[in-house]
């Protein structure tokens, strides 16, 4: 079993509420909440500047995943494994890795989905497709996070909701749009043996000013992701998948 203290956070480019170019103020929300990995979206910038690299830097973390304008990545003391930037249409993309901690393993998913529910119905056949939450050589639990695309629901996050359990913190879910928020686009869904401790939106007023979305940050649990390992080695695996990423 481990624990760990995760942030979601979408940076829009790592401008500030008003749209002015300032990673630092992103960099301080991260810094003040001690999270263990942070799952970022809408990194880099039109103008160039290496924004997740600055932020990685200033904080102690290593990078994971692309740094282009409008990706996702990943910033983790950890180690981090099997990255993948998988396009899931309309200039929306997933980021799929995997966390080891303590000698267990989490599958990550970090995304971001279209406001469009047609989009966003499409993207969601990509993302519950075997190159992603359900490829079978994925066994761990995973985490899949991200800006789900509201405010308007439909086609898409209705898939999600049937597939994926929702972390049930925190209470109140809404990050959109941070200075007056209304809607929950920014989200965390659980799949298999994890489970969320504890969360919360971050609403100072200064993360109200960072970005236009405000973080989320959960304290989740797993069981011992080993077991899941010495179960495929009791039943056998198959010869598609001989090497499992799990233990």
């Amino acid at each position: 079993m481990i624990t760990f203290r995760i942030m979601s956070y979408h940076i829009n480019g790592a401008r500030d509420a008003k749209g002015n170019l300032a990673p630092e103020q992103a960099a301080a929300i991260i810094r003040a909440q001690q999270p263990d990995l942070v799952l970022l979206q809408d990194v880099g910038s039109s103008i160039g500047t290496d924004s997740v690299h600055l932020l990685a830097e200033s904080l102690g973390f290593d990078v994971h995943g692309p740094d282009a304008e409008g990706s996702c990545s990943i910033l983790a003391r950890d180690s981090i494994s099997s990255i993948h930037d998988v396009p899931l249409g309309y200039g929306c993309r997933c980021v799929r890795a995997d966390l080891e901690r303590n000698g267990e393993r989490v599958h990550l998913f970090n995304l971001t989905l279209s406001a469009n529910p047609w989009q966003r119905n499409e993207q969601a056949q990509v993302l519950f497709s075997e190159q992603l939450v359900n490829n079978p050589s994925l066994p761990c639990p995973s985490i899949i996070a991200g800006d789900f695309g509201l405010p308007f629901w439909g086609e898409g996050l209705l898939q999600i909701n049937d597939r994926l359990r929702r972390s049930r913190f925190p209470l109140w879910r809404s990050t959109y749009p941070s200075r007056v928020p209304l809607w929950g686009r920014d989200r965390v869904y659980f799949k298999g043996d994890i489970r969320a401790l504890g969360g919360y939106v971050v609403m100072t007023k200064e993360a109200r000013q960072a970005s236009t979305h405000l973080p989320l940050v959960l304290t989740v649990e797993t069981c011992d992701t080993r077991e899941v390992l010495r179960m495929k080695k009791r039943t056998g695996l198959s010869a598609k998948h001989p090497n499992p990423v799990c233990g």
